[in-house]
Parts: structure tokens; C-alpha cells; sequence
């Protein structure tokens, strides 16, 4: 069987152009920006695989995927994944203690106005510190909740392309995971199963 090494490393497709790849606010700045390590095609070598490269070989650095209408950024430290966040079609902070009934919809709505009011640079996630409807710790299991549903969604992308950027790490107020990826893989996968026989169920359920 081929090894996630020789996939990544034997005869790789021809190389279409640089994407232009945003700069997401919460990395950390950098005097230049360091050369890229590795990139490949999603469609090629899928995004399980890149993941599990990570956690062989130990990587150290900042992951950049870009999938068509969305892209994220993961980053990992000596194989761990560390911190990671999609650019759109994310649950936000407010919705997940919302769904997790830590926050009612009031409280929500005056956070989010105190939040447009206020300094906008200001995260929600202390605006609900900072109101008393959470404490530390909840709010910590909440954004931690967030990164890894980023890379579940991740998970399901089957086109598009990868960067890795070595020794990049988050900003220093970055909440930080510290997931090992075939554990994250599986409960990734074990979700994506059930999404898909979802619609089974509620069909046999009508019928």
C-alpha cells in the first residue's frame, strides 16, 4: 500500500498558479512572510492525508487551505493542532453558547449590541466574559469547541489547495487546543458518517 510519505513526495501534478491567500488578522505579523514548505491539490492528495503528515513528521508551523467559496488556517506544533479558524460559513461564539444553552438569546442580543456600540476591535467572547454570563473556563471549552469544528468542516472539503508556512504560530492571546490528530480524525470522520445518514433517517421517518 502507498504511504502517506511516498503520496506526498513521489511525482507531484503540474503546479497551477499562485493563489492570492489573505492574511487572517489573528495570525501573528512577521517582518516577510517565509517561504512555502509544501502545497499540493486537495483533489489529489486528500485533506485526511495532509493532516496525518503533519502528525508523522512532527510539523511545526501554520497550514493554509483554500476550498472553492471558503478556505481556514490551522496550526500545529510538533504534530498537534494547536489553534485553527475558517474564513466564512463558521459557527460563531455567540451561537455555540447559545446552542450549548450557556447564554439566552437576550443576553446574545446585548452582547452583540454592546459589541457594535463599543470598540469593534473587542471580541464577543469577552464582551459575554465581561457581562458576568460566562465564566473563564466556559468560555475557553466554547472556542475551543469552535477550532475544532473548523477542522471538522475542513474535513469534508474535497477540492482546493494547501500551503504550509513552517514555524508560523497564532497570536499569543490565540486560544490553544493541543488535539492529536488521529483522534480529532476520528471523531471527524465518525461525524461525517452520521451527517450523511441523516437524510436516510428522517426519509424512514416520514415514510
Amino acid at each position: 500500500m502507498k504511504s502517506i510519505l511516498s503520496t506526498f513526495f513521489g511525482p507531484q501534478p503540474k503546479k497551477t498558479a499562485p493563489l492570492s491567500v489573505q492574511r487572517e488578522p489573528y495570525a501573528s505579523p512577521t517582518p516577510s512572510a517565509p517561504p512555502v514548505a509544501l502545497e499540493g491539490n486537495i483533489g489529489t492528495i486528500a485533506i485526511e492525508n495532509v493532516f496525518q503528515l503533519f502528525d508523522y513528521a512532527a510539523l511545526t508551523g501554520k497550514l493554509e487551505v483554500q476550498a472553492p467559496g471558503n478556505s481556514g488556517s490551522f496550526f500545529f506544533r510538533k504534530g498537534v493542532l494547536i489553534h485553527g479558524l475558517l474564513q466564512i460559513n463558521q459557527r460563531k461564539i455567540g451561537q455555540i453558547l447559545l446552542d450549548s444553552k450557556i447564554i439566552t438569546e437576550e443576553q446574545l442580543q446585548q452582547c452583540l449590541l454592546l459589541h457594535e456600540q463599543g470598540n469593534p476591535e473587542k471580541r464577543l467572547g469577552q464582551i459575554v466574559l465581561e457581562q458576568g454570563y460566562v465564566k473563564p473556563d466556559g468560555l475557553d471549552n466554547t472556542l475551543l469547541r469552535q477550532v475544532k469544528d473548523a477542522f471538522f468542516e475542513a474535513l469534508s472539503w474535497n477540492e482546493g489547495r494547501f500551503r504550509f508556512y513552517p514555524n508560523l504560530a497564532p497570536a499569543s492571546d490565540a486560544v490553544k487546543l493541543y488535539a492529536r490528530i488521529d483522534h480529532l480524525l476520528l471523531e471527524g470522520m465518525f461525524r461525517i458518517d452520521q451527517a450523511a445518514l441523516r437524510p436516510e433517517v428522517e426519509l424512514e421517518e416520514e415514510d
